[in-house]
């Protein structure tokens, strides 16, 4: 048997996990459940999908705060504020 608990999953019970002067037909030893890593790895899957929704929203209100902010600055100060965008091909 290649596995430390191939014994307990075939149905042998070894001598030392029964009580003396029970009959050991009547025995059943109980395992633990294999470990499950579903609830780590959704846990994780959360955890970052909730950080990277957290950036997208805070650089959608940045950029929304910055528009506003140029927007507000002719009428507040006087003086003219032009947002270029970079054209390729110059």
């Amino acid at each position: 048997m290649r596995h430390p608990d191939a014994q307990l999953r075939a149905g042998h019970r070894p001598a030392h996990l029964i009580p003396p002067g029970v009959d050991p037909r009547n025995v059943v030893v109980v395992q633990a459940p294999a470990r499950s890593y579903t609830g780590p790895i959704l846990l994780t899957i959360t955890i970052t999908s909730g950080i990277v929704v957290i950036i997208i929203v805070a650089a959608i209100t940045f950029q929304m705060a910055m528009a506003a902010a140029a927007a507000a600055v002719p009428t507040v100060g006087g003086a003219g504020v032009t947002i270029r965008l970079a054209k390729k091909g110059r």
